[in-house]
């Protein structure tokens, strides 16, 4: 009983310290170079990136490269704004965050009072260009007009690229004879060709997985 007891415990433990870290990775940032119009890096600017649907705020500051990084940001429209003494103030607004997206935004400041400021409201789509990883939003448009059978919610991450039914009948999450975890129903997902018990599973942060099952397979 005390081995049995020790070996819970370890599990649990190596669970609460991957939980975090999954949470994390659904979070996403900002990060780009301040320079002036020679092309020259500006370090030490104030970079502040403003939620606008909360008014909560982040700040930080460019490096000796000019580069700065805002990370952990939630999804969410933001407005970043740079200043620097010597330097009018600039800023971009309306920049949509999406989940795992590490967005690039550079900016140019021009010589002038710091109570100038230079707004730049963001249309164009972004493209990722600094991380591999990809993220897909459901918007709300599609989950009440989109027609799905029996009202599953799974069946809308089929949408993302990469994403795709479980098909074995026999499969461990799809109802199999020795499955703990079959009330999940058919809609188990394999992502990216990998299996579906390596899926892992989050709600609002947290660890939604059945615990007791085999967790040989990390998390994706």
């Amino acid at each position: 009983m005390t081995k049995k007891a020790l070996l819970v415990f370890l599990f649990c433990c190596v669970v609460l310290s991957i939980c975090p870290l999954m949470y994390g990775q659904a979070n996403g940032s900002f990060s780009g170079t301040v320079s002036d119009k020679t092309g020259s890096v500006i370090s030490g600017a104030t970079v502040k990136v403003t939620s606008q649907g909360t008014g909560l705020s982040r700040e930080a500051k460019t490096d000796d490269t000019g580069h700065y990084l805002v990370p952990l940001l939630p999804v969410a429209d933001y407005t970043v704004r740079v200043e620097s003494q010597g330097f009018q103030a600039a800023e971009q607004k309306d920049l949509r965050l999406q989940v795992n997206e590490q967005r690039e935004v550079d900016f140019t400041l021009v010589p002038g009072a710091v109570t100038e400021a230079v707004e730049v409201s963001a249309t164009e789509v972004a493209v990722e260009t600094s991380a591999p990883t990809l993220g897909q939003v459901i918007t709300a448009q599609q989950v009440s007009q989109l027609p799905l059978n029996g009202r599953d919610f799974v069946q809308l991450a089929t949408l993302t690229p990469g994403v795709s039914q479980e098909t074995n009948p026999n499969s461990f999450f799809n109802g199999g004879p020795s499955s703990e975890v079959s009330t999940r129903g058919s809609y188990s997902l394999s992502v990216g060709g990998s299996r579906a018990q390596s899926t892992d599973w989050l709600f609002d942060g947290n660890d939604n997985n059945e615990l007791t099952v085999d967790r040989c397979h990390p998390g994706v």
